[in-house]
């Protein structure tokens, strides 16, 4: 089982290892912030604050300097006001590790930190990644379906189509990327189309972020630029998630890309 806490510049601390092991507190706690006017109901999500505390095993010296390291790992995060992640099997989710408490057990061996751990939202996220494909051949397309209605995108069962599965409880957020040499790359989910009006070289990729409403070109030198502007704008909400359910994926095989699912959760699945 994976329990580990990544900083913003990429240290990180195992909740789950030969020296440590959580022996209080719990992930599995939710909590739906409510609002009641004129007898109407309305839910949303907050932030939240886990307490866990961790035994660590070992010599005296071993524990003091794994408590200095847990320490400047932490605190990185809260001086730069930048969030870690905490990750729980295949689930994460941003937070700061804002409190500790360190006690000696009764046995000398053993020492107990109590941990608060702040989550700017309680949203546990897991990612699902569906790569799509670029084609050798445009011109040895066997078992490729043109349809005489005028889609975008060739359906196959082999190439320029997948299914996608979004397993979440509602419509998910979700990441798109696409990888240069293209021009005016495009996915579409469904009758959902999410295509952008640029051209990339070979080295450049394109991003496409639900959660942000971002739409960004990366260079090979790693140069951000935004093409928000760049959008399709055939309707309004260009940032639409992806539908509850299975999905036909579709594009034209003339470039690589991928589309990640966000299952996004109060809580993480039981591992």
């Amino acid at each position: 089982m994976r329990v580990r806490y990544i900083n913003s510049q990429n240290y990180s601390v195992d909740f789950v290892d030969a020296n440590i092991l959580p022996t209080s507190g719990y992930l599995h706690q939710r909590k739906w912030n409510t609002t009641i006017e004129n007898d109407s109901v309305s839910l949303s999500i907050g932030n939240y604050t886990y307490t866990i505390t961790l035994t660590l095993r070992g010599s005296l010296k071993e524990r003091k300097e794994a408590l200095d390291k847990m320490c400047d790992i932490f605190e990185l995060d809260c001086i730069n006001e930048t969030p870690g992640t905490l990750y729980f099997g295949d689930y994460y989710i941003k937070c700061y590790i804002v409190s500790s408490n360190t006690s000696i057990a009764n046995i000398n061996t053993r020492t107990n930190v109590e941990l608060g751990i702040f989550c700017i939202k309680q949203e546990w996220i897991k990612e699902k990644k569906y790569n799509l494909v670029m084609y050798d051949d445009k011109s040895n397309q066997t078992g490729i379906k043109k349809y005489k209605y005028r889609y975008p995108f060739l359906y196959s069962n082999q190439k320029g189509a997948v299914q996608a599965i979004n397993d979440s409880l509602a419509d998910a957020d979700f990441i798109m990327r696409f990888y240069g040499p293209c021009a005016n790359p495009y996915i579409k989910v469904g009758n959902i189309l999410y295509q952008v009006n640029t051209s990339l070289m070979a080295g450049e990729y394109l991003e496409i972020n639900s959660t942000n409403n971002t739409i960004f070109g990366v260079s090979v030198y790693g140069e951000k630029r935004n093409l928000f502007n760049y959008r399709d704008m055939s309707r309004s909400d260009f940032f639409t998630k992806i539908p509850s359910g299975s999905n036909v994926v579709g594009w034209d095989g003339t470039f690589k890309a991928e589309l990640i699912i966000l299952d996004k959760r109060t809580e993480p699945r039981w591992l």
